[in-house]
């Protein structure tokens, strides 16, 4: 995998991750100082938002973050603090051992843009790294996948079923 900064394509280091795959879990410090252990199975569907740049956040990707926060867990990482106000409980400057678990790790200074929805079981169920660190994400797609994710029912066996009838 590849991102492109500038006009200079440049390789994404460490482990890629796949779609079904399990996601690492990765202790990150929050701007409160607050240590979060994240990524694997949790309680709510987790979502991983990695930001090259201070000012890479969107008010679209804000609106949509705004929308779901009840509903998930939604997580901010980036290498400088963000132009935006945002969660300070869910948001990290941590990001070089994040970005190196999630496959987006680019340089001490700099991870890729990407997104990751890991459902409530710790897989990983949607991704999307853009091609330029100044591309937007398709946040229709993303949207989607987050509502799916959010009310994904697990389908377990019916009594009749489980009776033998």
């Amino acid at each position: 995998m590849e991102t492109i900064i500038k006009g200079v394509s440049k390789p994404l280091l460490k482990n890629e991750r796949k779609i079904g795959s399990e996601a690492p879990a990765i202790i990150l410090e929050m701007l409160n100082g607050e240590m979060k252990v994240i990524g694997m199975m949790a309680t709510k569907v987790q979502v991983m938002i990695t930001l090259p740049f201070q000012n890479s956040l969107s008010k679209e990707l804000l609106n949509i973050i705004e929308k779901y926060q009840e509903q998930a867990f939604i997580y901010l990482i980036c290498s400088t603090k963000l132009e935006e106000e945002v969660n300070i409980e869910n948001s990290s400057v941590d990001f070089v051992e994040f970005s190196k678990k999630f496959g987006v790790y680019i340089d001490e200074t700099l991870c890729a843009k990407s997104l990751f929805i890991i459902n409530k079981d710790g897989q990983f169920v949607y991704k999307e790294i853009t091609k330029d660190v100044e591309d937007a994400f398709d946040l229709e797609m993303f949207e989607t996948k987050l509502d799916e994710a959010i009310h994904f029912k697990k389908k377990g066996h019916v009594h009749e079923t489980w009776m033998g009838a």
